[in-house]
């Protein structure tokens, strides 16, 4: 059928209807009919669909509702309690899923250590880049999870993965804060603050190389020698007060050898 230009149908005049008019049998009439049928059925069907998919629409937003209820939840920095706050809602999100062993194995550990230093441990300078590197540190993964929440969850869910990006975003702290301004007792005091079993794990050692890569001559030159001097006493100090952890090795049953 041919609608007109108001949407109604289109209505030819008298002279063309008899011109164009084909010769029909009886049984044909009822086949027009059973279009016209056929045509008016799916104006009604589609008005049931369209019921149908607003339906739809309503439980897709009750799911979503749902699964944004599901996604990591906001914490603001910086926060005392920032790792722990992360490692709550890891779990409140995965029930019996093990989260990233950074959040309180890393993260927490020194964020409270270096928290605990103090105007005898740091100059104010030093203070003062604390504070800009743990806040930067939180920051980088709040916005990681806010530039896209659903890749986020799934990057938790791999404990390595997270680990190796949390580690990734080290260098960028440390050095933008200010480190390579600090006076030689800061640099000292930082340096020996980790544990050395982190410093010395793959991560940690990556991490001091790329540290050390971003150093540009007026740097090496603004710190001196005397500086690198008395940092390197300080970590052979800190590496002789360092107990390792004591191994019992496996006796392994040795071959009976017999002379000729």
């Amino acid at each position: 059928m041919r609608v007109n230009g108001s949407g109604g149908p289109f209505r030819p005049k008298q002279a063309e209807t008899e011109a164009s008019k084909p010769a029909v049998t009886t049984k044909e009439a009822p086949q027009a009919r059973g279009s016209e049928t056929t045509r008016q059925s799916s104006v009604v069907g589609d008005g049931f669909e369209s019921g149908a998919r607003a339906a739809g629409a309503g439980t897709g937003r009750a799911a979503g509702a749902g699964a944004a209820r599901n996604l990591p939840a906001e914490v603001r920095t910086p926060s005392s309690d920032y790792y722990r706050q992360r490692y709550d809602d890891f779990v409140r999100r995965n029930p019996g899923m093990t989260p990233p062993d950074y959040y309180l194995n890393y993260g927490n550990k020194y964020l409270e250590k270096f928290s605990a230093l103090g105007p005898k441990d740091l100059s104010p300078a030093g203070l003062a880049w604390r504070d800009r590197t743990l806040k930067a540190l939180q920051d980088a993964i709040e916005m990681k999870r806010a530039e896209d929440p659903v890749a986020f969850a799934q990057l938790e869910r791999d404990p390595e993965a997270f680990k190796k990006f949390a580690y990734d975003t080290h260098a960028d702290a440390y050095v933008n804060s200010g480190l390579f301004n600090l006076p030689a007792q800061d640099l000292v005091k930082i340096g020996t603050t980790p544990e050395l079993r982190d410093l010395l794990g793959k991560d940690g050692v990556r991490q001091i190389v790329d540290v050390i890569g971003r150093l540009k001559p007026e740097d090496v030159a603004r710190i001196g020698g005397k500086t690198l001097e008395e940092l390197g006493r300080g970590i052979d100090e800190f590496r002789k007060n360092f107990k390792w952890p004591k191994i019992e090795l496996p006796r392994l049953p040795l071959p009976r050898l017999r002379l000729p």
